[in-house]
């Protein structure tokens, strides 16, 4: 329930933030980029948001789990969903742009299927940390 919860949640999210900034940067034709870069950077945009909130929440619960269990294991799992999140945190377009880079991702689905097999990772993951 809290996995299908949290991402019901994060897809709500994910959805707002690609419509948000496919509105203020994406949408006017005077920017000159093309319709097929515009499509794969909001395919991008979105699946990106979708995993920070989950590793948001991975993290959340891996920290709580920590706090009742402190042992290697568990600081581990902290350890790899914070290097995840901050690999969410550093391929998202938006980060990008605001650190000076133009927004295109690599063309073609090479350039967002890496982050949806991380999503993919990471759902699983909150699942086996519910259960």
């Amino acid at each position: 329930m809290t996995v299908g919860l949290s991402t019901l949640i994060a897809t709500v999210i994910a959805l707002g933030i690609t419509v948000t900034i496919s509105e203020l940067w994406l949408t006017p034709p005077s920017r000159g980029i093309p319709e097929e870069v515009v499509i794969l950077v909001q395919v991008k945009v979105f699946i990106t948001s979708f995993n920070m909130f989950l590793l948001t929440v991975l993290a959340g619960s891996y920290i709580s789990l920590y706090v009742d269990l402190p042992n290697k294991y568990t600081r581990s799992l902290l350890l790899i969903s914070g290097a995840l999140l901050l690999y969410a945190v550093t391929s998202h377009p938006v980060v990008q742009v605001l650190f000076g880079f133009p927004p295109r991702p690599n063309l073609g689905p090479f350039g967002f299927l890496p982050d949806l097999f991380v999503g993919v990772a990471i759902v699983i993951l909150l699942y086996q940390s519910q259960t």
